[in-house]
C-alpha cells in the first residue's frame, strides 16, 4: 500500500533555548514579526504567526513543568524571546521537549552553556572551618560533638559477644 507523504501547510522556525536554575529561555528565530499568538500552559507551549505570507506553527510538549502565569515574551524584531519560569526550581531539564527524538530545528544556545563541575570545583576550594571554631565564633557551649563514648562501644562489643555464645 503506497501512502502519500504528509505535507503540512505550516512551517516550523528554528528554536534556540537555554536554561538557568529558575528559568527556561526559548528564542524563536523569525524576522519581521508583526503579530503572533502565544499560549503557554504548565506542560506545553503553542506559537503561531504569519510572516511574508508563510504560516509558522510550533507546538511543544515541554520536558518539565512551568508556571504559565509568569511567562514573559518579547518581540525583538529578529526573534521572539520567551522566558518560562520553572515550577520545580533548580532542576535541570535534559532537553526542551519531552520527546526523546532529536528535532533538528531545536538546539541549545551555545553562548549560555556552563558546566556544573566548574561550580562544584570552585566550591571545593573553599576551606571549611572546624566544628570547634564554629562553636567558638558563635559562642555555643551546650552542643557536644557527635563522638561515641567508650561506654557505648563497650556495650556494643558485649552485645556482639552475647550473639555468638
Amino acid at each position: 500500500m503506497n501512502c502519500p507523504k504528509l505535507v503540512s501547510k505550516y512551517f516550523t522556525p528554528k528554536i534556540i533555548w537555554y536554561q538557568t536554575d529558575t528559568t527556561v529561555i526559548v528564542r524563536i528565530l523569525l524576522q519581521d514579526i508583526k503579530e503572533y499568538f502565544l499560549r503557554v500552559k504548565y506542560d506545553h507551549l503553542l506559537f503561531s504567526t504569519t510572516v511574508n505570507s508563510k504560516n509558522y506553527y510550533i507546538y511543544l510538549y515541554l520536558f518539565g513543568t512551568v508556571i504559565a502565569e509568569k511567562t514573559i515574551h518579547i518581540n525583538l524584531e529578529r526573534e521572539i524571546k520567551i522566558t518560562l519560569i520553572k515550577a520545580h526550581k533548580w532542576t535541570e531539564w535534559l532537553r526542551l521537549c519531552i520527546e526523546k527524538e532529536r528535532n533538528p530545528l531545536i538546539s541549545v544556545d551555545s553562548a549560555h552553556i556552563y558546566k556544573r563541575d566548574w561550580i562544584i570545583d570552585s566550591l571545593k576550594n573553599i576551606e571549611r572551618e572546624s566544628f570547634a571554631e564554629y562553636k567558638r565564633r558563635h559562642n555555643i557551649t551546650q552542643i557536644m560533638p557527635d563522638v561515641p563514648s567508650t561506654d557505648e562501644e563497650e556495650s556494643d562489643d558485649e552485645a556482639m559477644d552475647m550473639l555468638f555464645l
